[in-house]
């Protein structure tokens, strides 16, 4: 099976210049955990919601104006650069694989020729597995 078969397809997104404060809505909205940064359709880096947390945690939030502040970031200077990433056509062993040794909990999928073109998630590989046992029943 294939990565492209479970992935999901054109993923919300952050640009290099977006605030933390505008992705951690876009995740909170989305019901989502992991941002793919982009530049066009080029990935350059990964935000999650724990890089968020990890961040926020980091400052001092006395005031309001210190959080706001902080959430006034940008995304550029909290995502991780350059992410791990899979292409579709890997198999979906590869990505399951990443998942156990780099505890990761969303992998961005990109086309050498489109860029990003989707994201696969703990949860897409469980869905997948959750759809097999229920055909095999």
């Amino acid at each position: 099976m294939k990565v492209a078969e479970v992935m999901t397809e054109h993923p919300l997104t952050a640009q290099l210049d977006d605030t933390i404060g505008q992705a951690d809505q876009i995740m909170d909205e989305a019901g989502i955990r992991q941002l793919p940064v982009v530049r066009d359709k080029e990935l350059v880096g990964i935000l999650t919601d724990r890089d968020i947390r990890s961040f926020l945690s980091g400052r001092l939030l006395g005031t309001p104006q210190e959080r706001e502040k902080a959430m006034n970031t940008r995304v550029s200077a909290v995502m991780t650069s350059n992410p791990i990433s899979l292409a579709p056509d890997d198999e979906l062993r590869e990505a399951i694989e990443l998942f156990i040794e780099e505890k990761m909990g969303g992998i961005p999928v990109v086309d050498d020729e489109e860029g990003l073109v989707g994201i696969v998630t703990y949860v897409d590989i469980l869905r997948c597995f959750l759809d097999r046992l229920q055909e095999e029943s």
